[in-house]
């Protein structure tokens, strides 16, 4: 009997597993063998952030292209992802960055951290190969898979072992992404590197490209912003701190003070906030002016009309689709992807290298340089898809508090049992149900709450901050981001918001999946609970 099979009778049976053993928390080094290796949980390797290691100069954007570094991969057939350590070149950092990836080699090609792209309806199977020191687990974010495929913490598998993941995509088209999920691990692990995006494409997709003659890589390009903190020599800067790691240095595609050319038409750009911490509020902007774009997408795909914006926010785990329209501006025009502050709050509970403040500062995420000149005569499309509404007249109302306790942010007052990693929170649903969950955020800082196994609507905001009151488009209080199929919604401090979740699928087991802020140190420290959905 294989571990999959002995915990899926164990759920059905009610059997209370063993401890784990999973870390709780840790604070890990940076650069070399630092890259394998953690450091002893309250003592950081350096107690004192270091200055920006980048020079001013502009780097090209990496672009994903057919293979190497984000290569876009189509499989075709069973394959193997291996995450292991490499040394790789980031561009004006001073010397060579030890970064965790995930390598596949296929049909004579190596692809790091690949960019998947598969078809609705599609059969995706995959072993993970682990030759990390320490265990690891994949996470397809935003998918809707069944436990034994989703990536929870029980699966993670340590150095030298092998998981098989094996499901059909049934979700729309869109941007998705991938991501390591051991606890205490998450933040450290994809800080170093183990990350990327997954593409789903559909009928829909292949409209609105036609449409406006996209091509992925060339005129459609995924854009994956974090920050990073590296060290004099090349070597990245980590520790876990309660309010989350910022680094200094944003990079786009792991490219420090990118730029991009683009021609003077309408371009598709992908954005995945993949940072730790970090809330981008995000605006174009022609020296003063501020430039209006088109969201067309969110987490769980295409709206079902494109929304004009002049910026929008982005809180870690979230991802948006967005169209540029360069026509207006001629050769040799300049334009900036520009984070601006979001005055969301911190707790400013000034303890030190675990408990530094959130970082809201404003800096340029990456130049648009316009080149030549363009017939191009493409319209962007009235309509793009169907999204219907969940209905949620008369459904229960979950509330789940927000709050912080000793040192840990908790939800509902709970925090993560390490020894137990399928302990039962109280949280158990019966499938085709629906229920609105209320997040309540007592805490001074913002947390972006993901769910695992389900997408969701977002209904409503309440006592919110001037911050969101000031992009909310309707009389509900929400953002244009709000808008479409969720897998992540930011709550702001003080605020209140409900999210419309059904609870069905059509697996033959119970469900186990997680609840938790995806800000990764918050929940690698244990703002993360199991919900149980019955067969």
């Amino acid at each position: 009997m294989d571990r999959r099979e002995f915990l899926r009778r164990a759920i059905l049976s009610g059997v209370v597993l063993s401890p784990m053993g999973y870390l709780l928390s840790s604070c890990g080094g940076g650069g070399g063998s630092g890259a394998d290796s953690g450091v002893m949980p309250g003592m950081p390797n350096n107690p004192d952030t270091p200055p920006p290691a980048t020079g001013s100069g502009k780097n090209p954007l990496l672009v994903p292209s057919e293979d190497g570094l984000l290569g876009f991969f189509s499989p075709d057939a069973p394959f193997t992802f291996t995450t292991k350590t490499i040394e790789h070149q980031i561009p004006g950092v001073g010397g060579s960055t030890t970064l965790m990836v995930y390598e596949v080699n296929q049909n004579g090609k190596t692809y790091i951290n690949p960019i998947l792209r598969v078809r609705k309806g599609s059969r995706f199977q995959t072993t993970l190969r682990n030759e990390l020191n320490e265990e690891t687990v994949i996470h397809w974010h935003g998918f809707r898979v069944d436990f034994n495929n989703d990536g929870h913490p029980f699966f993670a598998v340590g150095k030298g072992e092998e998981l098989n993941y094996d499901f059909t995509v049934i979700d729309r088209s869109g941007s998705y992404w991938y991501h390591p999920h051991p606890h205490g691990r998450t933040g450290y692990q994809a800080y170093f590197g183990l990350a990327s995006m997954f593409i789903i494409e559909d009928e829909d997709e292949d409209i609105l490209r036609n449409a406006l003659d996209l091509s992925l890589g060339v005129t459609d390009i995924p854009l994956i912003l974090q920050d990073k903190t590296f060290n004099s020599d090349g070597s990245l800067f980590y520790q876990q701190r309660l309010m989350g790691f910022y680094g200094n240095t944003p990079v786009v595609n792991l490219t420090p003070n990118p730029y991009l050319e683009v021609s003077p038409r309408i371009y598709r750009f992908r954005l995945l906030n993949g940072a730790n911490a970090r809330l981008f509020r995000l605006s174009i902007r022609n020296g003063s002016s501020v430039v209006p774009f088109y969201l067309i997408g969110v987490e769980g795909g295409l709206l079902s009309s494109p929304i004009q914006v002049n910026e929008i926010l982005l809180s870690p785990g979230e991802r948006a689709d967005i169209l540029v329209d360069f026509r207006n501006f001629t050769d040799g025009s300049i334009l900036r992807l520009y984070n601006s502050s979001h005055g969301l709050g911190n707790m400013g509970m000034g303890m030190g290298g675990m408990g530094a403040d959130s970082d809201d500062s404003e800096f340029e995420v990456l130049e648009f340089r316009v080149k030549g000149s363009s017939s191009y005569d493409r319209s962007i499309p009235s309509t793009l898809s169907v999204v219907n509404s969940i209905p949620t007249s008369g459904v229960f109302t979950r509330i789940f508090p927000l709050g912080i306790a000793q040192m840990r942010f908790n939800i509902d007052g709970k925090v993560w049992d390490s020894s137990n990693p399928l302990r039962d929170y109280g949280y158990n649903f019966n499938n085709n149900t629906v229920e609105v969950w209320e997040f309540v955020n007592n805490t001074g800082m913002y947390h972006p709450m993901h769910i695992h196994g389900y997408q969701f609507q977002v209904i409503e905001r309440s006592n919110s901050p001037q911050g969101i009151r000031n992009l909310a488009i309707d009389n509900k209080g929400l953002m244009a981001t709000d808008y479409g199929w969720k897998d992540t919604v930011l709550v702001a401090p003080s605020e209140r918001v409900k999210v419309a979740v059904d609870f069905t699928h059509s697996f033959n087991y119970e469900q186990v999946y997680l609840l938790h802020c995806h800000i990764l140190e918050h929940h690698d420290l244990g703002m993360m609970v199991n919900f149980r959905v019955k067969a």
